[in-house]
């Protein structure tokens, strides 16, 4: 993890350091798109040591469903990918050779068995390996999106102490739902609030305030162009962005999108030292993750997530993970279905959770 930012530190950045920084942004997605050649490597590089995990309950072993799935998978380097940086982002979806075809094929098995379309990216961040399944894909984003206005409103705002504490009034007619966490008493929130409730609890009021905050939902896709994810897109607020109508692209983004721009927030400083240590603070204690990529893991562990649910059985999570010994893991599973009355299958996300750490 990022080591510890004091917020009432200054920062100054020149163009020059701006300028540099967007070049090693398209740089990585560049990487991330085209993956040339696939090899093993060992589960654990053990090349980073975080220590003091925290132990949060979670189920220990692969469910029935993982196992059929996974057949003969082994734990050297099923999904193990070394890739090297290509001109742009334009390649699709590289296919699945060697360690990398068995854990598609139990991936492929587990759509078939749920009748869940999965798109996933896994990048381990110091040996820079990738797994990809339908990465390149439009699925529904919806409550992701919360993460980047976060993020895009520390990046404008984060060193603006009076900012992040004076109270911001909203009205019932703010509130989308019937639940908020927000006081509904004093109908006031600062930016703070605003952003813990809308990470760590999904709070849709809290999001839309957020976007109101910015400017509307286009800021999100600005923020994240201009960190060069260039396929995601948010055009509305809560409840309507959680629509997932089939072959709608607002409100979308791809598995490696959403990877892309976890790593380099959460760990690689893209957006800035405060803003990952400002997303890691909040996502850190993300408290909706529990039947999903939380379900997936076992202990010890730290998990820095958010997660999304919308119509047409959508499910989502993306973070990153972090185990003693190991290099930091950024994962992104997105899913769809073209049924209305398709059910919010949770089970998914955790399967392909046990699939992706154990290979």
């Amino acid at each position: 993890m990022a080591p510890a930012v004091k917020l009432s530190r200054s920062a100054t950045d020149t163009k020059a350091s701006h300028a540099a920084r967007r070049s090693r942004c398209r740089a990585m997605h560049a990487i991330l798109a085209s993956i040339t050649a696939f090899r093993a490597l060992p589960a654990s590089t053990g090349r980073r040591q975080t220590p003091d995990m925290t132990n949060r309950p979670t189920p220990s072993h692969l469910s029935r469903r993982s196992l059929l799935t996974i057949g003969g998978l082994t734990t050297a380097g099923a999904a193990a990918a070394a890739f090297s940086a290509p001109p742009a982002f334009a390649a699709p979806s590289a296919p699945a050779v060697g360690g990398h075809r068995r854990l598609t094929e139990a991936i492929a098995e587990l759509e078939r068995a749920t009748s869940v379309t999965i798109g996933v990216t896994a990048l381990w961040h110091d040996s820079r390996r990738a797994f990809r399944y339908r990465g390149d894909e439009r699925f529904p984003m919806c409550s992701l999106f919360k993460s980047f206005a976060a993020g895009a409103l520390v990046q404008a705002r984060g060193y603006d102490e009076e900012y992040w504490t004076t109270p911001i009034p909203f009205t019932d007619a703010d509130v989308v739902g019937k639940e908020t966490k927000l006081n509904r008493d004093t109908w006031q929130a600062t930016p703070e609030e605003l952003a813990d409730a809308a990470i760590r609890y999904s709070d849709n009021t809290a999001g839309n305030l957020l976007l109101r905050e910015l400017g509307g939902p286009q800021a999100v896709t600005t923020f994240a162009r201009s960190l060069g994810a260039t396929r995601t897109r948010l055009d509305r607020p809560e409840p309507q962005v959680n629509e997932a109508t089939p072959g709608d692209e607002r409100d979308t983004s791809t598995p490696d999108d959403i990877a892309f721009l976890l790593q380099l927030l959460l760990i690689d400083q893209g957006a800035g030292a405060l803003t990952t240590a400002r997303l890691q603070e909040w996502m850190l204690r993300n408290t909706t993750s529990g039947k999903r990529i939380l379900a997936g893991l076992t202990p010890p562990f730290e998990l820095a997530d958010k997660t999304g649910l919308g119509g047409y059985g959508v499910v989502n999570d993306a973070g990153v993970i972090w185990r003693p010994g190991e290099e930091a893991l950024t994962l992104a599973i997105l899913t769809r279905t073209d049924r209305t009355d398709a059910p919010s299958n949770h089970d998914v996300l955790a399967d392909v959770t046990r699939l992706i750490v154990a290979a």
